[in-house]
């Protein structure tokens, strides 16, 4: 009898043992410190965009203002390649925030990227715009001077180059007002290591699967359902990870069989 109860006992403990490794393997996956630290990294991209820009608008008044009036069609040129350009690091600047975004997302961060969608596409929007703009400023002032073009260069302020320096220059204002917002949003989001969404209240959870209150967006609602399933499904990858490398890890229970 003592025999028997030694070895239920043993068995036992082993077996709270195994529980105890288990559910310590487990832990780090349903609540991983990761969980409340993640940073959007996407403040020094607008920063040197910004920088970008704002370099740009001085190259702009100093071509204005230094370039001699027989030189003053190339500094034209000059300015229309550096907007080309600048318009090609911007494509590639929000293909890199949206990308940022998008893993925000994935990571259960759903109330804050939907509060910055819209900000995290303004830059290339403002760029576009006003190389919009630009393009059919220069295009009345072709219509107009014709062959003229090449003496009105030399106007002077009212040059070519003085509209497109004048014009980057408004561009960059507008750019500092809106890169400043986004930037303050994001630092006081990373500063705060909040949870995901969906550990954040059990009330936040359900809300997002299906209650919704009278007259509620329906089409918002779809939305948090699909963030909700698309951050679930990686959670759960994640998971099934975690418990295969349990499996390898963890050796198989021996009970020590008493005599």
């Amino acid at each position: 009898m003592d025999n028997e109860a030694t070895g239920a006992a043993i068995q036992t403990g082993e077996a709270q043992a195994h529980n105890h490794d288990t559910d310590e393997l487990l832990d780090p996956v349903l609540f991983s410190n990761d969980n409340g630290s993640y940073k959007l990294k996407t403040v020094p991209a607008f920063s040197i965009h910004l920088l970008i820009s704002t370099v740009i608008s001085f190259v702009g008044i100093g071509l204005a203002a230094l370039f001699p009036e027989d030189r003053r069609c190339e500094a034209y040129f000059i300015m229309l390649y550096l907007r080309a350009t600048f318009w090609v690091i911007t494509f590639i600047f929000d293909h890199f925030v949206k990308k940022q975004h998008d893993n925000l997302r994935m990571n259960g961060y759903h109330d804050f990227h939907r509060d910055t969608n819209m900000q995290k596409g303004v830059p290339l929007q403002i760029v576009s715009l006003w190389n919009s703009m630009l393009l059919g400023v220069q295009a009345l002032i072709h219509h107009y001077y014709g062959d003229d073009f090449s003496k009105h260069c030399s106007a002077g302020w009212l040059s070519p180059i003085t509209y497109v320096a004048t014009f980057n220059v408004a561009e960059s204002l507008v750019l500092a007002a809106t890169h400043g917002c986004y930037i303050k949003k994001v630092l006081k989001f990373n500063k705060a290591k909040l949870a995901p969404d969906v550990l954040r209240g059990a009330d936040r959870a359900s809300g997002s699967l299906g209650l919704m209150q009278p007259g509620g967006d329906t089409a918002e609602l779809l939305e948090k359902q699909a963030d909700l399933i698309n951050y679930l499904r990686d959670h759960t990858h994640k998971l099934n990870q975690k418990l295969h490398q349990m499996q390898t890890n963890v050796r198989p229970l021996h009970v020590r069989q008493i005599p």
